[in-house]
């Protein structure tokens, strides 16, 4: 909170954690004229991580994140949106229960093709890395195409959208050229097996 107070000109007030951050949104606020964005990732990684290890360091977590999102209800008037990522239902964790406009966006049909690649968007952004990738596969495009899709695509956010293909894993293929498991080997859900 410091950092970002600091990159942004403001000054670097003391006090607790959700203090510092009601003053940093206020000073981003009032020092644009506009409302501010909040971009949360993997909200929920500070309680989860503890699971099945210690499951008092995660209550002592989920009760610190919960004064964040307390300010975020008093702020809401200068606040554009709030876009939280995190693998657990954020219903079910207790932490946002002083937030009551939340939408969950996971399963969502305007917004299943959002964390990923469409056909489309492959045929069209990835034209020269998949033509050269099937060069030195010395394959066909289309076969290649048909390959990546077998191993990448299938995602599905929502029963009538179109599957997507895993980003993480088509990125690392078009720059390795070669096919792997790239997506899981990016992290162990631990906390499904604790």
């Amino acid at each position: 909170l410091d950092t970002l107070a600091t990159a942004h000109g403001l000054p670097v007030v003391e006090g607790g954690l959700n203090y510092k951050f009601r003053q940093l949104l206020l000073g981003l606020a009032n020092g644009s004229g506009k409302k501010v964005v909040v971009l949360i990732d993997e909200y929920d990684a500070p309680i989860v991580s503890y699971l099945g290890k210690d499951i008092h360091m995660a209550y002592a977590n989920r009760d610190l994140l919960r004064s964040f999102y307390v300010v975020l209800k008093e702020l809401d008037k200068h606040l554009q949106l709030v876009f939280l990522t995190g693998v657990s239902k954020f219903s079910k964790v207790g932490i946002f229960s002083g937030l009551n406009n939340l939408e969950d966006l996971s399963m969502a049909l305007p917004y299943a093709t959002m964390l990923g690649y469409t056909e489309a968007e492959m045929k069209t952004h990835f034209k020269e890395e998949l033509a050269q990738t099937a060069d030195v596969m010395g394959m066909t495009q289309e076969a290649l195409l048909e390959k990546v899709r077998y191993w990448y695509n299938g995602y599905r956010f929502h029963a009538h959208a179109e599957a997507v293909y895993n980003p993480v894993s088509v990125n690392l293929f078009l720059r390795r050229q070669e096919f792997g498991n790239y997506w899981f080997a990016t992290g162990t859900p631990t906390f499904l097996v604790n």
